[in-house]
Order: structure tokens, then sequence, then C-alpha cells
């Protein structure tokens, strides 16, 4: 008993630790994804990750905090449960499981501008929306009124049938010398009136999309005219799936995209670009859905 009151009290420690800790808490940043591939390993605080939580990594937040995300591309939010530490790249903030990433619908892109808050009280880890209430259900009709019986009567005669209308005789043949009445005169019919004649349809005019705007070189597109070649870097991912599917974007509108390891990071780059095609490259790096791309000449 002394043992299991002594756990109670270790429990509301830490409850109220998280919650002091997390109360008002604000930030913005870009939030990453991990997936299947991590299922089955131990987290920082001792949980085995499954990708089917709704849960989180982040550097320094308490493990328990509940954290509402919103995704400030779509404002999809979703509420997860800081399990791990992480991630352990410059310009990421936190890192999402797979599940609360679909909620957000980030999978595709592999990281999205968040705003990371506190959730309220009373929230519990999942998606975050509008409740739906089912509407009342209609009252049953009532079942059709039966006429009521008439008793039956031996000495009351039964009512009597309606009359029904005499069928008058059948008209008598005329004599065969009696001269043949003539055949009733047909009416005319009206001739047929032409058709309107067969218009066809305007087919829709097609709208073409409007133009992808260039991806922005950072820090800048170096001067026309030179000699020199560059290297573009369009991302840099620690789960190779993500890196897979930009490489792919990449490839679909004609560019020769490679990767590069660094430790556990996957880039995904270009290399060899004149400095007279750097602008012809932003431009289809953005009509892959890339809205940046990172700059430095080679050696």
């Amino acid at each position: 008993m002394k043992k299991f009151i002594l756990i109670a009290i270790e429990v509301l420690v830490v409850t109220l630790v998280c919650n002091a800790q997390t109360a008002a808490f604000h930030e913005d940043g870009i939030a990453s994804w991990y997936g299947t591939e991590f299922d089955g390993q131990t987290t920082a605080s001792g949980e085995i990750f499954n990708s089917n939580d709704y849960t989180a990594a982040h550097p320094n937040l308490p493990f328990g905090a509940l954290l509402t995300i919103t995704n400030k591309n779509n404002n999809k939010k979703v509420t997860v449960r800081v399990n791990d530490r992480g991630p352990f790249i410059s310009n990421r903030n936190i890192d999402l499981s797979k599940a609360a990433a679909e909620q957000l619908d980030m999978i595709a892109s592999g990281a999205v501008p968040v705003s990371i808050d506190s959730a309220e009280a009373g929230a519990t880890p999942g998606p975050v929306g509008a409740a739906v209430v089912a509407a009342p259900p209609l009252p049953a009709a009532p079942p059709p009124q039966q006429p009521a019986a008439t008793p039956f009567d031996p000495q009351t005669p039964p009512p009597s049938a309606p009359p029904v209308a005499a069928i008058p005789p059948a008209a008598v043949a005329p004599p065969s010398d009696a001269p043949a009445s003539p055949p009733p005169a047909t009416p005319q019919q009206p001739a047929a009136q032409p058709s309107a004649p067969l218009v066809a349809p305007i087919p829709p005019v097609a709208v073409a999309p409007p133009p992808a705007k260039p991806a922005s070189i950072k820090p800048a597109i170096p001067p026309a005219g030179t000699n020199k070649r560059y290297r573009l870097q369009i991302g840099a991912f620690r789960v190779p799936k993500n890196a897979v599917s930009v490489f792919e974007k990449l490839k679909s509108v004609g560019l020769e995209p490679a990767y590069e390891r660094s430790g556990d990071l996957y880039r995904v780059v270009l290399s060899g670009i004149r400095a007279d095609d750097v602008q012809a490259v932003a431009e289809k790096i953005g009509r892959a859905g890339f809205t940046e791309a990172l700059i430095r000449e080679e050696p």
C-alpha cells in the first residue's frame, strides 16, 4: 500500500511539472516526421515508438507534455504527446509521428511551417477539429387509420350496390340493299414541323494554371557570365523516404538530382550548375513545389 501511494505521488508530481512547464507555451518553427522504419525502437522516454500513436519528439519539453500542432499551410491541427528527444537538425523544431503527420497533411512535403502550443485543458492526443453532432432521428410516421368495421346485423339488409349505367343496345345494321353510309372523314393531321437544327455544344475553355513561382535561391543568385559551377541543396532529411520523395519530384520536372550522405542526414542536391543556368533551374525547382534552395560555389 505504501509503495502504491509513493507511485501515485510521483505520477502527480510529474503531471504538475509538465503542466507548469508547458503552460501558455508557444513556438513557431518547422515540423518534420518519422514513420514505420522506427517502429519498435525505444524512445528517449523509455517508451516503444509506434508510428500510429499521436506522439512527438521535442528538444527540451518534458515527457508527457501535450501540444497542439497547427500546419500553417492549411490550418489543420493535431494534439500530440512528447515522448522522445529531437529533431537533431538545426532548422527543425519538432518531429511528429506518422499518424500526426497524416492529420496535418504533410506526408508528401516532409517538413512544413507550424505553430506549437500547449494543448487546452482536457485535451487528448489525436486530431483537433469541430465535433460532429448527429442529427436527431425523425419521428416515425403514425400507422394509417383503418376504417371502423361495421357490425353485421342479419335484420338489416345489406347496402345496395351503386346503380350501373345501362349499356345502350347495339346499332342495328341497315338492310343489304340500303346504301352504305360513307365512312367518317379522317381528320387531317397537321404537317410535321421541321425540327430545329442541332447546335453542337461549345467545349469549355481550358484555363492554364498560373506559372509556378521560381524557388528562392539563398543567399543569392550569382552574377551571370562567370565560368564557375554551383551546387544547389533542396533539402536534408533524417528519414530516407522523405529524401526519395524530393528526388522524384525534381526528376519529374527534368532535373538531375543526387544524394549526399552526411552522418544520419540525406541531402538532395543539384550539382555542376553554371551561373547562367541558376535562374532557369530555380524556375524548375519552383514547378516541382519547392520554395527555396541553398547555393554554394563548387571547388
